[in-house]
Protein backbone atom coordinates (compact mmCIF):
# COMPACT_ATOMS: atom_id res chain seq x y z
CA UNK A 1 0.00 0.00 0.00
CA UNK A 2 1.35 3.05 -1.17
CA UNK A 3 0.53 6.02 1.20
CA UNK A 4 0.89 9.63 -0.40
CA UNK A 5 3.04 12.17 0.73
CA UNK A 6 0.45 14.85 2.00
CA UNK A 7 -1.40 11.81 4.21
CA UNK A 8 2.40 10.57 6.20
CA UNK A 9 1.83 12.64 8.55
CA UNK A 10 -1.44 10.66 9.42
CA UNK A 11 1.07 7.21 10.00
CA UNK A 12 2.04 9.00 12.92
CA UNK A 13 0.34 9.19 16.37
CA UNK A 14 0.05 12.47 18.17
CA UNK A 15 3.08 12.92 20.78
CA UNK A 16 0.03 13.08 23.77
CA UNK A 17 -1.10 9.64 22.64
CA UNK A 18 -0.95 6.58 25.19
CA UNK A 19 1.75 3.88 24.02
CA UNK A 20 0.34 0.40 24.02
CA UNK A 21 2.93 -2.10 24.93
CA UNK A 22 2.41 -5.17 26.67
CA UNK A 23 6.08 -5.20 28.12
CA UNK A 24 5.53 -1.82 29.57
CA UNK A 25 1.99 -0.84 30.53
CA UNK A 26 0.95 2.83 29.96
CA UNK A 27 -2.16 2.61 32.08
CA UNK A 28 -3.49 5.42 30.31
CA UNK A 29 -4.35 2.96 27.72
CA UNK A 30 -7.14 1.33 29.44
CA UNK A 31 -10.00 3.10 31.38
CA UNK A 32 -9.81 0.79 34.23
CA UNK A 33 -6.55 1.02 35.41
CA UNK A 34 -5.90 4.79 34.70
CA UNK A 35 -6.37 6.66 37.93
CA UNK A 36 -5.34 10.24 36.29
CA UNK A 37 -8.60 9.72 34.08
CA UNK A 38 -6.60 10.39 30.99
CA UNK A 39 -8.62 9.64 28.54
CA UNK A 40 -11.86 10.57 30.24
CA UNK A 41 -10.62 14.46 30.40
CA UNK A 42 -9.67 13.88 26.67
CA UNK A 43 -13.03 12.82 26.02
CA UNK A 44 -14.13 16.27 27.70
CA UNK A 45 -12.28 18.44 25.56
CA UNK A 46 -13.46 16.73 22.88
CA UNK A 47 -17.28 17.12 23.69
CA UNK A 48 -16.72 20.95 23.97
CA UNK A 49 -16.24 21.32 20.22
CA UNK A 50 -19.10 21.27 17.70
CA UNK A 51 -20.30 18.52 16.39
CA UNK A 52 -20.08 17.51 12.63
CA UNK A 53 -22.81 15.93 10.70
CA UNK A 54 -22.36 12.06 9.90
CA UNK A 55 -23.19 12.81 6.06
CA UNK A 56 -20.00 15.75 6.15
CA UNK A 57 -17.90 12.99 7.99
CA UNK A 58 -18.67 10.48 4.93
CA UNK A 59 -17.61 13.40 2.65
CA UNK A 60 -14.10 13.65 4.52
CA UNK A 61 -13.73 9.73 4.68
CA UNK A 62 -13.99 9.50 1.06
CA UNK A 63 -11.91 12.62 0.09
CA UNK A 64 -9.55 10.31 2.09
CA UNK A 65 -9.81 7.26 0.42
CA UNK A 66 -9.63 9.12 -3.16
CA UNK A 67 -6.63 10.84 -2.13
CA UNK A 68 -4.65 6.98 -0.77
CA UNK A 69 -6.08 5.68 -3.85
CA UNK A 70 -8.41 3.28 -2.27
CA UNK A 71 -11.52 2.07 -4.54
CA UNK A 72 -13.96 2.33 -1.72
CA UNK A 73 -16.48 4.90 -0.47
CA UNK A 74 -17.71 5.42 3.23
CA UNK A 75 -21.68 4.49 3.45
CA UNK A 76 -23.99 5.59 6.59
CA UNK A 77 -26.60 3.28 7.78
CA UNK A 78 -29.14 5.61 9.40
CA UNK A 79 -32.88 5.01 10.95
CA UNK A 80 -32.53 1.21 11.28
CA UNK A 81 -31.21 -0.46 14.63
CA UNK A 82 -27.53 -1.54 13.68
CA UNK A 83 -27.02 -4.28 15.68
CA UNK A 84 -30.33 -5.90 14.60
CA UNK A 85 -29.28 -5.59 11.09
CA UNK A 86 -25.68 -5.61 10.47
CA UNK A 87 -24.81 -8.75 8.08
CA UNK A 88 -20.90 -8.65 7.97
CA UNK A 89 -20.79 -11.89 5.51
CA UNK A 90 -23.09 -9.82 3.65
CA UNK A 91 -21.18 -6.41 3.16
CA UNK A 92 -17.96 -9.00 2.06
CA UNK A 93 -19.79 -10.38 -0.52
CA UNK A 94 -21.52 -7.00 -1.73
CA UNK A 95 -18.24 -4.64 -1.50
CA UNK A 96 -15.67 -7.91 -2.44
CA UNK A 97 -13.88 -7.80 0.88
CA UNK A 98 -11.09 -10.30 1.39
CA UNK A 99 -12.19 -10.85 5.40
CA UNK A 100 -15.52 -9.98 6.89
CA UNK A 101 -13.01 -7.94 9.07
CA UNK A 102 -12.17 -5.67 6.60
CA UNK A 103 -14.18 -2.55 7.73
CA UNK A 104 -13.73 0.55 9.52
CA UNK A 105 -16.63 1.75 11.50
CA UNK A 106 -17.53 4.94 13.18
CA UNK A 107 -19.94 5.10 15.92
CA UNK A 108 -22.22 8.27 17.58
CA UNK A 109 -23.41 9.82 20.24
CA UNK A 110 -27.33 10.45 20.58
CA UNK A 111 -26.19 14.27 21.03
CA UNK A 112 -24.52 13.89 17.38
CA UNK A 113 -20.41 13.10 18.00
CA UNK A 114 -18.34 10.81 16.64
CA UNK A 115 -17.89 8.65 19.56
CA UNK A 116 -15.23 6.07 18.20
CA UNK A 117 -13.87 4.87 14.94
CA UNK A 118 -13.00 0.65 15.26
CA UNK A 119 -12.69 -1.63 12.97
CA UNK A 120 -13.03 -5.00 12.30
CA UNK A 121 -16.49 -7.38 12.78
CA UNK A 122 -17.34 -6.87 15.65
CA UNK A 123 -19.34 -3.71 15.94
CA UNK A 124 -21.30 -3.44 19.55
CA UNK A 125 -22.62 -0.52 21.90
CA UNK A 126 -21.46 -1.59 25.13
CA UNK A 127 -20.64 0.13 28.10
CA UNK A 128 -18.19 -2.41 29.09
CA UNK A 129 -15.41 -1.47 26.26
CA UNK A 130 -12.94 1.52 27.44
CA UNK A 131 -15.22 3.57 24.53
CA UNK A 132 -18.33 2.50 25.89
CA UNK A 133 -17.17 3.32 29.88
CA UNK A 134 -15.90 6.88 28.26
CA UNK A 135 -18.88 7.52 26.97
CA UNK A 136 -20.39 6.73 30.06
CA UNK A 137 -18.33 8.66 32.32
CA UNK A 138 -19.08 12.17 30.58
CA UNK A 139 -22.74 11.05 30.55
CA UNK A 140 -23.30 10.70 26.94
CA UNK A 141 -25.34 7.62 24.95
CA UNK A 142 -24.54 5.54 22.05
CA UNK A 143 -26.94 5.86 18.92
CA UNK A 144 -27.41 2.91 17.93
CA UNK A 145 -29.44 3.69 14.91
CA UNK A 146 -26.67 5.41 12.89
CA UNK A 147 -23.04 4.45 12.12
CA UNK A 148 -20.53 4.75 9.24
CA UNK A 149 -19.18 1.78 7.68
CA UNK A 150 -15.99 2.13 5.39
CA UNK A 151 -15.63 -1.10 3.30
CA UNK A 152 -11.78 -1.43 2.17
CA UNK A 153 -11.13 -4.28 -0.64
CA UNK A 154 -8.13 -5.44 -1.15
CA UNK A 155 -5.99 -4.86 1.68
CA UNK A 156 -3.86 -7.67 2.51
CA UNK A 157 -3.82 -8.17 6.46
CA UNK A 158 -4.62 -6.80 10.12
CA UNK A 159 -1.85 -4.78 10.15
CA UNK A 160 -3.02 -3.28 7.12
CA UNK A 161 -6.43 -2.40 8.21
CA UNK A 162 -5.39 -1.04 11.96
CA UNK A 163 -2.82 1.40 9.82
CA UNK A 164 -6.02 2.38 7.84
CA UNK A 165 -8.02 3.38 10.89
CA UNK A 166 -5.49 4.67 12.28
CA UNK A 167 -4.96 7.34 9.45
CA UNK A 168 -8.87 8.04 8.85
CA UNK A 169 -9.56 9.14 12.72
CA UNK A 170 -6.14 11.17 12.57
CA UNK A 171 -7.03 12.89 9.15
CA UNK A 172 -10.75 13.38 10.73
CA UNK A 173 -9.68 15.28 13.96
CA UNK A 174 -6.13 16.74 12.78
CA UNK A 175 -7.16 17.82 9.09
CA UNK A 176 -10.99 18.54 9.32
CA UNK A 177 -11.83 19.21 13.25
CA UNK A 178 -14.24 16.22 14.17
CA UNK A 179 -14.05 15.44 17.75
CA UNK A 180 -14.33 12.02 18.29
CA UNK A 181 -14.73 11.46 21.69
CA UNK A 182 -12.90 8.74 22.61
CA UNK A 183 -10.22 10.24 20.99
CA UNK A 184 -7.58 7.34 21.01
CA UNK A 185 -9.28 4.48 20.35
CA UNK A 186 -8.05 4.79 16.65
CA UNK A 187 -4.26 4.72 17.59
CA UNK A 188 -4.17 2.11 19.85
CA UNK A 189 -4.66 -1.04 17.81
CA UNK A 190 -2.47 -3.62 18.39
Amino acid sequence: MEIPECLKKYTTKPSDCPKYDENNPDYRCSVDYDKSKYRINKALQESKNKTVPPSTICGYINEFLSLMGINSQAVMINGLDILMTINYEHIKRLYKLNEQSDIIWLRFTKDGYCGTIGSSNDINYSYDTNSGKIIKAINKEWNNFIIIIVPIPGIKNRKQRLLIEHMIGYYLSDNKNVPIIDYYSHFLGK
